[in-house]
C-alpha cells in the first residue's frame, strides 16, 4: 500500500467512523441517478457483480433483493465502512482494497460480468488506473457501470461553484466525461450534468 493510498484510507476510516450510521439516510437526498443504475442492472442478464466502494451495502442489498441467485462481492478502502457492510451482507464476498489495483478477477472464482462504480470513482485517487483495472477484470461481453457526479456543467453560478466547493470538502471529483470516453464509454447525463451514467464495455 502506497503512502498515498494510506493517508487516503486514514481520512476514509476518520470520516466514515461517525458518518456510516446515518450515511444512507443523509445521502438519498443528492446521489441521485443510483436507483436508475440498479433498475438497468436489475433489468440485464448477468450472474456475478463486484461493486468498487459499496460502502454500506445498500446498493449489494438492493441488488441481492432484486436477483437473489446472483453472486455479489465488493472492494471497500474503508475498514469501517467494510465492517459495517459485512454486517449488512453477509451473502457477499466483501474485501478491503483500492480500486486502482485491486483483483476483482477471483474474487468471486471467476471474472464478474459487471462491475459498479457508484458514487465511487469522483474519490478515487487515480480513476484511470481504476477504470483500467476494472475494465481489464470483466469477463467477456462484461460491462463496468459507472454513475457519479458528473461535471456540473448544466448549472448556473455561482450554485454550480458552491456545489463544486462543498463536494471538495468530502476529497470528491466531480467527473470529467473525456476520461470516460478514453474508453469507448457510452455516456447519459442526468439533469444540468448533475450525474453522468457511463457503461465501459470489456477489452
Amino acid at each position: 500500500m502506497s503512502a498515498n493510498q494510506t493517508e487516503h484510507r486514514d481520512f476514509l476510516n476518520r470520516y466514515y467512523g461517525w458518518s456510516r450510521h446515518i450515511y444512507d439516510l443523509t445521502r438519498k437526498y443528492y446521489l441521485v441517478g443510483r436507483e436508475f443504475a440498479l433498475r438497468d442492472l436489475l433489468n440485464e442478464e448477468w450472474n456475478t457483480l463486484v461493486e468498487i466502494g459499496p460502502g454500506t451495502g445498500r446498493n449489494l442489498r438492493k441488488l441481492h433483493k432484486g436477483r437473489p441467485n446472483a453472486r455479489l462481492g465488493g472492494v471497500e478502502a474503508s475498514d469501517q465502512m467494510l465492517d459495517h457492510a459485512r454486517d449488512r451482507c453477509p451473502w457477499a464476498t466483501l474485501i478491503h482494497g483500492f480500486a486502482e489495483n485491486a483483483d476483482y478477477s477471483n474474487l468471486l472464482g471467476a471474472k464478474p460480468d459487471r462491475i459498479l462504480f457508484s458514487y465511487c470513482l469522483s474519490m478515487v485517487q487515480d480513476p484511470i488506473a481504476a477504470l483500467e483495472n476494472a475494465r481489464n477484470s470483466l469477463a467477456p461481453g462484461g460491462e463496468v457501470l459507472i454513475v457519479d457526479f458528473g461535471d456540473l456543467n448544466g448549472i448556473r453560478q455561482p450554485a454550480r461553484g458552491a456545489l463544486q466547493k462543498w463536494l471538495n470538502t468530502f476529497h470528491v471529483e466531480p467527473l470529467d466525461t473525456d476520461l470516460l470516453r478514453q474508453f469507448d464509454a457510452e455516456i447519459s447525463d442526468g439533469f444540468g450534468a448533475y450525474y453522468t451514467i457511463g457503461r465501459i464495455p470489456a477489452a
